[in-house]
Formats: structure tokens, C-alpha cells, sequence
């Protein structure tokens, strides 16, 4: 029974759901789709006359869009161009400020010569002055007729001349200006009564003051010739010779030396009296080589009786010097700072890069296109950029005081005192016994206490 009941409930549940569906279906609208030439009332030769197609858009669009690319590129190239000739400008003010700061000291550089040229000028010229005032004084004749350059008669204060008079206890005529001499053969005037200066008389007494005038005797002695070579030369001083910067050796160091016994001259001739003979010069260094060279300025001989000879270099020195093996340069031991200064050098330079990396990195720089100018910014910690710029600056000063010391300073070569060198003659040196030469000894006690001595 409960089933044929439950049955005719299921039949009409389904008639109701497909009543419903039905009404559904056929309550929708229609989709048509049809192009939109196909819909009714669409006319394709109708158009808008008060706008612009899609294709008119998307034209101008381009359009628009090419002119400003063109115009960027114009501004871009013309940016271009401004930027080189800023820097074009920057880099030939720089140029100008370094030949402005050149040419600066270069006056300087010349103002400073002229000053010290005027200065030797004045100071030749004081000389000059003096020499000639000196020679004039030595070289004034003296006056035997009595009279002085301006026809005043001497004696009364108008001149320095000295009147060689034969008898100061007696008068002298003097004659006037306007006097002519009998042997003139225009008359003569009234003589007077007193004598007249005897010139034979004054011109003897000048005479006898020439005389007595010591004599100048030189006797040739000894000539050592030109290219003879003294093989047995001993240096007294240490020979020390500076390595010369940029081709100029500044203060080079004197050197000495003794001669010996040992001599060398053409066809075998030797000189053994010579010994004892000093020369002395200037020693140079040679880097590559190191060694020493001289050049002898100045060579000394002294007699028995203790006259002294010497002769000095006139623009050519007088030799040079060599080992005994014949090298013209001495070898030595090579002393230089260099090492010690190029690693302080180095490390300063590294010291003050590291500050500035370290400062640097607390800013920010932006640079303008248009006037090529450099902003910074400090966009870190201002405590960190000002410990950076003071390690740079410190390391600067420092590099600038070692830089000022390694030019006062120098590199040589060193040998030592006591070597054997020989020594090589350029010029002729006569050893001449000149009787008014300088001596060592003029008091004859000093030779007797030199006898007792021995």
C-alpha cells in the first residue's frame, strides 16, 4: 500500500520539473552571432564626419611618438656636443692656469738672477773702481820738473806728487808757465837768483830707486811633460764621489794625493825626485759602474830649501786618476737611502689611498651633464669622512716632508783611504826655483832645531 502510494508522488514531482524547465527554455532571449555588417540597419558607406578612426588614432599616435624620439635625440646629440666643448673649455683653462704658474716662476726664477746679477755687477764694478784707483796711485810718474799736472808748483798742498829735491835746506826756482827754454831757440826770461832742480840729478836718484828693486831669478829645476803617468800615487783622503742628478753634480767632494817614487815618462824616462808631490780635485760617481773618478785641480812641489811651487788648473784640469791596472775609474761600494725612502713612499701612498676610499665612501657624487660640475653628498657617517680626510692630509704632509729631504740627500760610491791609485797628466807642469817664491822656513834657527829633531 505504501508503495502504490509513494509511486503517483514521483510521477508528478517529475511532471512539475519538466513543466518548470520548459517554461525556462523558452523564457531566454536569442544570441545572434552575426557580424555587425549582417545586423539590421548597419549602413558600412555611412562614417562619423566628428571623429577620427581607430587607424587615425594609432597614425597620429606614431606620429607623435617619432617627433619626440627625434627630439630626444636632437637634445641628446646637442648635449653631447656641449659636454666636449665644456670639458674642451676645462681642459684649456687648466692649460693656461699651468703655463700662467709656469710662466710665474719662471719670473720669479729670473727676477731672482737679476737681482744677484746686479748684485755681482756692483760688486765688479767696487773692485773695478778700486783696481783702477789702486793702479793709478802705483803708476802716477813722478814729476822731476817741479810742476803737477795743472802747472802748480809742488810743495803747497795741490797735489800728492813727491818733489824729488837735491838739497831741501835751499830754494828752487821754478819756471813759469808761459816760460820757453833757450834751446827752443824763442829767447829766454830772467833766470832769478836761485838754482834751478838738476833733472840729470832726479832722474838718477829714480834710477837708483828702481835698482833697488829685488831681481827675479828662475832657475828650470824639474819639468814633469804632458801624459806622463805616476804609478805610485797613494790617496790621502777618502774618494768620494757623488752620483750627479740630471747631469749636474752639486758640492762634489775634494780628494788628495801623494805621490811617489814610481813614474812613468815617454821613452822611459822616469822623474824619482818628485816624490812627495800633492795634487788635489774633485771626485764624481758613476752609478752603473760604481766607482770614483777625479779631476786634478791643483798640484804642490816643494824644494829642499823650501821654496814651494804649485800650479792650479785654468778652465782643463790638470789629469785624472786610475787603479793601478789602468781603469780611469776607482772602484768603491755603492752607498744610497734609496730603498728605505721608496718603501716609506709606498706605504704613505697606500695609507693615504686607503683614507680616501674610506672618506669617499661616506659621499655620493653626481656630476651635471650640462656644465660638467660634481656635486658630493655625504649620505653616510660624517664622523667616518672627516677620520678619512685627516688620514689623506696627514699622509700628505708627511710624503711632501719626505720628498723635501730626498732632495738634500744624495747617492755615492765610497773608497775607502790608503788605495793605490796612478795618476794621469794632461798638462806640462815645470817645477821652477823662482828666487822670490814663498818658503816654509825663513828663520834659520827652525832648520837647526829640524837637524836636532832628526
Amino acid at each position: 500500500m505504501a508503495e502504490k502510494r509513494i509511486n503517483p508522488l514521483v510521477i508528478g514531482g517529475v511532471i512539475t520539473g519538466f513543466v518548470c524547465l520548459s517554461l525556462v527554455m523558452c523564457g531566454e532571449k536569442e544570441t545572434s552571432y552575426e557580424p555587425v555588417e549582417q545586423l539590421p540597419g548597419f549602413d558600412p558607406e555611412l562614417r562619423r564626419e566628428d571623429g577620427d578612426t581607430q587607424t587615425d588614432t594609432i597614425k597620429a599616435l606614431q606620429a607623435y611618438a617619432r617627433e619626440a624620439v627625434e627630439k630626444a635625440d636632437s637634445l641628446l646629440d646637442s648635449t653631447q656636443e656641449n659636454m666636449t666643448l665644456v670639458l674642451e673649455n676645462q681642459q684649456g683653462v687648466s692649460r693656461l692656469e699651468q703655463d700662467n704658474s709656469q710662466t710665474q716662476q719662471t719670473l720669479q726664477e729670473t727676477n731672482v738672477s737679476m737681482d744677484a746679477m746686479e748684485q755681482r755687477l756692483l760688486v765688479l764694478q767696487r773692485e773695478l773702481s778700486e783696481l783702477r784707483r789702486d793702479q793709478d796711485q802705483n803708476s802716477r810718474p813722478i814729476n822731476v820738473r817741479g810742476v803737477n799736472q795743472e802747472g802748480l808748483p809742488l810743495g803747497f798742498g795741490f797735489d800728492d806728487e813727491i818733489a824729488l829735491v837735491s838739497n831741501p835746506n835751499r830754494g828752487e826756482w821754478f819756471d813759469p808757465i808761459d816760460w820757453v827754454s833757450e834751446e827752443d831757440g824763442e829767447g829766454s826770461r830772467f833766470n832769478g837768483l836761485l838754482s834751478r832742480p838738476d833733472r840729470n840729478q832726479n832722474q838718477s836718484n829714480a834710477t837708483q830707486n828702481d835698482s833697488s828693486l829685488p831681481e827675479i831669478i828662475t832657475e828650470p829645476v824639474y819639468t814633469i811633460p804632458k801624459d806622463a803617468t805616476l804609478t805610485d800615487g797613494v790617496a790621502l783622503t777618502a774618494l768620494i764621489g757623488r752620483i750627479p742628478v740630471e747631469g749636474q753634480t752639486p758640492d762634489p767632494y775634494p780628494v788628495k794625493i801623494y805621490i811617489g817614487k814610481e813614474n812613468l815618462l815617454a821613452n822611459g824616462h822616469d822623474l824619482p825626485e818628485i816624490e812627495g808631490m800633492i795634487f788635489s780635485g774633485l771626485g764624481f760617481g758613476d752609478w752603473n759602474l760604481s766607482c770614483v773618478s777625479a779631476r786634478l785641480t791643483s798640484a804642490t812641489f816643494i824644494f829642499e830649501d823650501g821654496s814651494i811651487v804649485n800650479h792650479t788648473s785654468q778652465g782643463q784640469p790638470l789629469g785624472y786618476i786610475s787603479d793601478p791596472s789602468g781603469i780611469p775609474c776607482v772602484a768603491g761600494r755603492f752607498v744610497t737611502n734609496a730603498p728605505m725612502f721608496l718603501a716609506q713612499r709606498v706605504g704613505l701612498a697606500g695609507l693615504g689611498a686607503a683614507g680616501s676610499a674610506y672618506a669617499d665612501a661616506q659621499q655620493e657624487r653626481s656630476t651635471s651633464l650640462l656644465t660638467g660640475s660634481t656635486t658630493s653628498t655625504v649620505i653616510g657617517d660624517i664622523n667616518k669622512l672627516a677620520l678619512g680626510e685627516a688620514v689623506q692630509s696627514a699622509t700628505d704632509e708627511v710624503s711632501q716632508w719626505l720628498l723635501a729631504r730626498q732632495r738634500q740627500s744624495f747617492d755615492a760610491v765610497v773608497v775607502n783611504p790608503g788605495v793605490k791609485v796612478s795618476i794621469h797628466l794632461n798638462q806640462s807642469l815645470p817645477l821652477d826655483r823662482i828666487s822670490t817664491a814663498r818658503r816654509i822656513r825663513y828663520a834659520e834657527i827652525y832648520s837647526d832645531f829640524t837637524n836636532l829633531l832628526d
